[in-house]
């Protein structure tokens, strides 16, 4: 089907239940250049990305910023 505007078509899919006109991986992938992007601008560095994993590799200090801390009482079971 055809949407014009992706935050109504969300919101109208939340009422209905019916799929969204993208699916959520293609918003995921969609995003994760830029926040590699960012994150190697923080860090200084170039980071190595393991799309399978969807982890960077061999560092750490890079691999903290995929993550922030839950507030609390909400935590990740």
């Amino acid at each position: 089907y055809e949407s014009k505007e992706h935050r109504r078509n969300f919101l109208d899919c939340v009422r209905s239940r019916k799929p969204t006109i993208a699916p959520v991986e293609t918003a995921h992938h969609s995003t994760i250049p830029g926040h590699l992007g960012l994150i190697a601008m923080v860090v200084g560095r170039k980071v190595h990305w393991d799309p399978v994993k969807e982890e960077i590799l061999n560092d750490s200090g890079a691999a903290e910023l995929m993550n922030r801390a839950y507030r609390e009482p909400y935590k990740l079971a």
